[in-house]
């Protein structure tokens, strides 16, 4: 939760300024000085702060300060910031010289923290923050060697603190109250009494839960050394309309640099409610060897949860091994089983059987993993490894052998998010280096069947390159590059499909048998934006088509116009999926610009046919504006009928238009007709109704041409 992660940034900048304090009280020992230091200090960053009374400072061999009654106020003075009651604070002097801060004290009482988060996401802390660089930077030094901080706690109290943390942005509000931290000595021989409870309430998830926890500790980091005796854990609440219920025990626990031992560790977590249901057990065993060469026999995990219908259940298994002084922890064998259930999936649940490994070396920011699993048809092999965590510099590569996603997505699912204009937001590209490879030997997604699929892709700068791209498709090949740039929001796609089985392809893409044929096809397209809107609308670049003796399915057009005189008195000529138009070349470029795509140069080309056609398509606006021309030739050699020289020279106009999703068309008859009289001509001499009965048949064929 990120409200923790603001509260851990609240106790260093806390334990920052009462080191500053005391760092003061022993160059100075004036309590009213460092008084005012401290209050001119934070009326330099527009705040006021209020200490009632004069601190009191001691010098050694504790370095000490005690504040009464103060208040920090939010930038600008309106609003409280932080408020306590009391704050003790004591250092040992002579381990300051070897740098090790040893804490004989530290006593806070009445603390009340109010955190905000505004629409902008920034922190009300965060000008406090921003003089802390140069010790972060050296405390990130420390870090990436693998030094444990040097730290000792003798006795830690702090009672009835209250923090508050509000995101105006999503509305979350949280509240932690009654938090009480009491503690004897941590850094003697023996493990000294500790105990905690605090109580969290808030909306957005809405909760309330009260926790508490108590036993014995003992910790010296920089000596690694560790010990818990009779260590325990409760938790019990409310999760939205679910119940809560948690424990944990740790008996005996204790780590040195000589030997490690102690007892099995033991927790439980459970969620019930009516709508989602949740179970969850772990058990650890006793660990084994020391510090620098720690070893738990066994890790155990079984959960089992369900929700809306949908259920996971599994278990999984491992062993640790770790160096606790370089940092270095390692799973040599992790074995787990998944099975997943949905209503949605079409085959109803999914096994998934896991083998992985995992080491991670926390000195150096590294870490490797492999991965593999076998369910229905996809073996699955993958392997990952990180040079830096944060930021993260990764790679990885994985083969899987054949994978058909139809089997695991939800049966007719919408791709519709539900919004008006969805957002398209790149930002999650930025402050991470991953480059990998995918190899995949069959895929099948939304019935469209690829082989040999095999993508590189790189991501550095905020900018994703998956390129190149490759695989065979219908007998043919795709290949292309995509690229998506948080700097701007930007996105480029460049593909190339060769000697394509288009029909084949529609028949299993859309699931419409209208054509065959052979395709080349080139896309060359870029844009930008926030929305899905932003980006159509912003979209350039170019497409081009070309087919090579293929055939449109469902009419033939030389037996449709050859036989107007048979359609006379018919009202529609139906689509016969029997039936083709063959054509031995059609083809057709694109050029687009601010969302519109513009052509005037399509062209095919059959023994019956000569098309040709020009217009627009509105892709930002979803409207199409086109006018297609079908002009009769004077042979139908090819499509299985005798000549047609009576209707030669007959100029088809189809005027296209209208939403992109469910267009219109509208057949211009008077230019039908005038270009229809030549041929047309012998029926003129019945007179007026002969011309008008032929119309009429024509208009027949056409329309059975066109209604698909």
């Amino acid at each position: 939760m990120k409200a923790v992660k603001y509260l851990l940034y609240f106790v260093a900048g806390l334990a920052g300024l009462a080191v500053l304090a005391l760092i003061a009280a022993v160059l100075i020992v004036d309590g009213g000085f460092v008084k005012s230091r401290l209050e001119k200090m934070m009326k330099d960053k527009n705040r006021t702060l209020v200490i009632e009374g004069t601190p009191s400072v001691r010098l050694f061999p504790v370095a000490g300060i005690s504040l009464g009654k103060t208040t920090l106020s939010e930038p600008g003075g309106a609003g409280q910031f932080v408020a306590v009651e009391k704050l003790e604070a004591g250092v040992r002097v002579v381990p300051l010289l070897s740098g090790e801060i040893a804490v004989e004290s530290l006593k806070l009482s009445g603390l009340n923290l109010n955190v905000l988060r505004d629409k902008d996401g920034r922190m009300n802390f965060a000008d406090l923050a921003e003089g802390g660089k140069k010790d972060d930077a050296k405390a990130d030094q420390s870090t990436a060697r693998g030094e444990p901080p040097r730290v000792k706690i003798a006795e830690l109290a702090i009672e009835g603190a209250r923090i508050h943390y509000a995101d105006a942005a999503s509305g979350q509000d949280i509240a932690i109250s009654d938090l009480t931290l009491k503690s004897a000595r941590l850094d003697g021989d023996t493990p000294g009494p500790v105990s905690f409870s605090v109580r969290v309430a808030g909306r957005k998830p809405d909760l309330d839960i009260k926790a508490e926890a108590g036993g014995g500790l003992r910790f010296n980091l920089a000596r690694q050394e560790y010990a818990i005796d009779g260590f325990s854990f409760k938790a019990n609440g409310r999760i939205e309309r679910d119940t809560l219920a948690a424990e944990f025990s740790a008996p005996k626990l204790e780590i040195t640099p000589a030997r490690a031992g102690g007892s099995a560790i033991e927790g439980r977590v459970q969620l019930r409610g009516p709508a989602r249901n949740a179970n969850l057990q772990l058990r650890i065993a006793a660990l084994e060897g020391s510090a620098s060469a720690l070893f738990m026999p066994s890790l155990a995990l079984d959960f089992d949860a369900a929700a809306e219908g949908r259920s996971v259940k599994g278990k999984l298994t491992t062993s640790l091994k770790a160096d606790l002084a370089k940092r270095i922890y390692e799973l040599p064998k992790l074995v787990a089983s998944l099975t997943l259930a949905s209503p949605e999936i079409p085959q109803k649940s999914v096994t998934l059987p896991i083998e992985a490994t995992l080491k991670a070396d926390g000195g150096r920011q590294s870490a490797s993993a492999t991965f593999s699993t076998r369910f229905d048809e996809s073996n699955i092999q993958a392997k990952f490894a990180a040079n830096r965590f944060a930021p993260l510099d990764a790679n990885f590569d994985v083969v899987i052998d054949r994978l058909n996603l139809d089997r695991y997505l939800p049966a007719g699912g919408s791709g519709s998010s539900g919004a008006a204009d969805p957002k398209v937001d790149l930002s999650a590209l930025k402050g991470r280096t991953v480059s990998g490879k995918l190899a995949i030997g069959s895929l099948t997604v939304k019935r469209v069947k690829l082989d040999a699929l095999k993508i590189e892709m790189k991501l550095a700068g905020g900018k994703l390159e998956v390129a190149p791209h490759t695989a065979n498709l219908y007998g043919g090949t795709v290949a292309g590059q995509l690229s998506a740039d948080a700097n701007g929001n930007r996105v480029a796609v460049k593909e190339t499909l060769q000697n394509v089985a288009l029909g084949a392809l529609l028949r299993d893409a859309v699931q419409k048998d209208i054509v065959d044929g052979k395709a080349n096809l080139t896309l060359d397209v870029q844009t930008e934006g926030g929305t899905v809107s932003a980006l159509k609308k912003a979209l350039a670049g170019s497409l081009k088509l070309e087919m090579k003796d293929g055939a449109i399915k469902g009419v033939n057009l030389a037996d449709s116009v050859r036989n107007a005189r048979a359609a006379l008195g018919s009202k529609q000529a139906k689509a016969d999926p029997n039936q083709k138009t063959d054509f031995s070349d059609l083809s057709a470029s694109f050029k687009i610009d601010k969302g519109v795509a513009r052509n005037d140069d399509l062209k095919a080309a059959s023994p019956f046919v000569r098309l040709a056609g020009a217009g627009s398509i509105d892709i930002g606006g979803n409207t199409l504006d086109y006018l297609a021309k079908a002009s009769l030739v004077a042979t139908s050699k090819g499509q299985g009928g005798r000549e047609a020289k009576d209707v030669a020279g007959i100029t088809i106009p189809v005027q296209l238009s209208g939403p992109l999703d469910s267009p219109n068309w509208k057949i211009d008859y008077s230019a039908l007709l005038g270009s229809a009289a030549g041929s047309l001509g012998e029926l003129g001499k019945k007179g007026a109704g002969g011309v008008k009965d032929a119309a009429g048949g024509v208009k027949d064929a056409v329309r059975g041409l066109f209604r698909r």
